[in-house]
């Protein structure tokens, strides 16, 4: 794991880290910590898993995969359903 030094931050930001921090329950590290991986993780995801992987990865699972002929569709019906309720 990596280490990262942020210098030179406005003593507000510091202030309202700490705020937040104590807010959580948690030291400053571990909020600052807990902001950079839940901004980063969406890019992360996104770089590791595109839609074409996802169903790669699903294929590769299933040992080999299914094919668009090997599961049985129902048969559709246009007709609205009718719902009761209680």
């Amino acid at each position: 794991m990596g280490t990262l030094t942020i210098r030179r931050l406005d003593d507000q930001i510091i202030e309202r880290l700490k705020d937040e921090a104590r807010a959580h329950g948690r030291s400053m590290e571990a909020e600052v910590r807990s902001i950079l991986e839940g901004h980063t993780a969406a890019f992360i995801a996104h770089e590791e898993m595109t839609v074409g992987d996802f169903f790669d990865r699903i294929r590769t699972a299933l040992d080999g995969g299914l094919r668009d002929n090997e599961l049985e569709q129902p048969a559709r019906n246009d007709a609205p359903r009718q719902v009761d309720l209680p």
